[in-house]
């Protein structure tokens, strides 16, 4: 090792000494005696590297910042809008807000007191969205770039918001307000509006079947998603586990010069007024909609289950939900609620990443996976038993608190209690004006439109169809939206009926080395079902684009 390398491998280590020390005991608690205690190093070291420990914080924030061009290439993101691509400069810097919200908000309050850097970002994105025409020409770049640090240092001081999204949110709101004032208002353009709503699996597929040669000369797609990129969201439990970062379960979403990337939170869908309407943001106007917002927890009503366990629904819970089982100590008791493919996978990927863990798994039915063949359900239950997670059946979950769960009527201590025992439609696809069956899922035609609006399709979990959820089924869906609107954009009739969408079969994982799943009629266990469940996923990965 050189001098140069030693020299940054000191300065890491009194960054990752002092990061570990803000989070336990906060940053004014924290002192340099203990950081230079935890990194080993010498306190004149220390300040060799670290003038004071305040440069600590610039430090943190001026490495996310200079990191912010090769974030926003790799997804495409400079083809955002200027609030949309504003949000995602945001989203971007408080990355690590899940880990340590208090900390996060602090680095970011001492870069805008002390580091003119942020002005000059924002100063960039104003002339760009002045150049594209989104920004008024007469407008002073220099004081509206103020105007976004303040407004960032206001949230920043006065949150207390627990997650990145609703900090997001409520900041957004907040510079909208401010900055409509700038922003021009372009006349009803003459092209056709499709939009999408969410970048989930159908989302992502009805873009590979429409893009690039299949779009009439007439007709744009602006996807919205409060993402921006497609999350591979059937491998979310690995991420929990911490066997894979999130960069492994992000695929960017393709480029085209018709589709526009809208990055934002959806409040509601207007069907009466054909809009959408966007927290901190005009309404969003469509001819054409496609509405695939995915699913959230269904918690039936059991008391405490929403507020005392973690998820694995979104990226950001799943984040959270990583962040609290690798910072378990050895010996902790983890229960996993629903013995479903989600709560199999994330026990067995979590039993290969935490050996030290006492993991329950609670499975309301008398067999594990009853739907699956009884030899492969009884090839799981073998696989729990020999890698000692312990499978409770017949459970029924009363109630939940900090401390554990009731099963029944027996209280079971608990370090942490993850929920994979039942989904719903996303909120906003719940409150539309519109028929949904028992499951509270829209009710479709056979073309997959609403039976009253045959321009505004549903796709995925969010849609009522004779077979269970999946990531399978939202693309097969997708591919008979891409279809219809295809012909009627041609002018060709529509068949009365459209083909059973074939579901090729469910593949599950036991840890990195074993699996199980269903193809056609052939029950697989062992290395071939994770070998060929590990190939469907490079190949979804590799060859997403369009």
């Amino acid at each position: 090792m050189n001098r140069s390398q030693k020299k940054q491998q000191t300065r890491e280590k009194i960054l990752t000494a002092a990061i570990t020390l803000f989070r336990e005991k906060g940053f004014e608690e924290a002192t340099v005696q203990e950081i230079t205690k935890e990194a080993k190093v010498a306190k004149g070291t220390f300040f060799n590297y670290f003038p004071t420990k305040e440069s600590i914080m610039e430090t943190l924030a001026e490495n996310r910042l200079h990191q912010i061009d090769e974030y926003m290439a790799a997804y495409g993101l400079y083809r955002l809008n200027f609030l949309s691509k504003l949000r995602a400069y945001f989203s971007f810097f408080l990355g690590d807000y899940h880990l340590n919200p208090a900390l996060t908000r602090q680095v970011w309050q001492h870069m805008t007191e002390k580091n003119s850097m942020l002005s000059d970002i924002w100063i960039e994105l104003l002339k760009e969205g002045e150049k594209q025409g989104e920004i008024k020409s007469d407008t002073d770049i220099t004081i509206w770039a103020d105007v976004i640090n303040s407004h960032f240092y206001y949230c920043l001081a006065m949150s207390t918001d627990d997650t990145r999204e609703l900090f997001l949110d409520r900041l957004m709101l907040l510079l909208y307000t401010s900055l409509k004032a700038i922003l021009t208002k372009r006349g009803r353009q003459t092209m056709k509006k499709l939009v999408i709503l969410g970048g989930g699996y159908g989302g992502l597929r009805l873009l590979q079947r429409l893009l690039p040669n299949d779009l009439p000369e007439d007709v744009e797609i602006v996807l919205v998603d409060k993402l921006p990129y497609h999350c591979m969201k059937t491998e979310y439990y690995a991420l929990a586990a911490g066997t894979e970062s999130d960069h492994e379960v992000r695929v960017p979403f393709p480029t085209h010069k018709r589709l526009k990337l809208h990055f934002g939170t959806i409040e509601q869908v207007d069907l009466k007024n054909q809009v959408v309407r966007m927290k901190g943001e005009d309404p969003l106007s469509y001819d054409y909609l496609v509405v695939g917002l995915g699913s959230e927890d269904n918690y039936h009503g059991v008391p405490g289950a929403a507020e005392h366990t973690y998820s694995i629904q979104s990226m950001e819970s799943t984040r959270r939900t990583y962040e609290v089982l690798n910072n378990l100590p050895a010996n902790s008791i983890v229960s996993i609620i629903g013995a479903g493919l989600s709560g199999v996978e994330i026990a067995s990927e979590l039993r290969e990443s935490r050996s030290d863990l006492h993991i329950k798994l609670f499975d309301r039915g008398e067999t594990i996976l009853p739907m699956f063949p009884k030899r492969l359900s009884n090839y799981v239950q073998n696989w729990f038993e020999t890698h000692e997670v312990e499978v409770i059946s017949n459970s029924n979950i009363t109630e939940v608190t900090e401390e554990g769960l009731y099963n029944h009527e027996e209280f079971i201590k608990s370090d942490a209690i993850i929920w994979t025992a039942g989904i719903q439609p996303n909120k906003v696809v719940r409150e539309m004006d519109t028929e949904k069956d028992k499951k509270g899922r829209v009710i479709l035609t056979p073309h997959h439109h609403l039976p009253d609006n045959e321009n505004v399709f549903v796709v995925g979990d969010c849609a009522s169809l004779p077979h269970a959820p999946s990531a399978q089924l939202a693309e097969g869906q997708a591919d008979q939206i891409a279809m219809v609107l295809k012909k009627r954009w041609n002018g060709e009739v529509l068949p009365d009926k459209l083909p059973t969408i074939k579901l090729k079969g469910v593949l599950g994982s036991l840890g990195k080395k074993h699996g199980f799943g269903v193809m056609g009629d052939t029950a697989l266990t062992g290395r071939v079902a994770r070998l060929l469940k590990s190939g469907v996923l490079w190949m979804y990965k590799h060859h997403s684009g369009v």
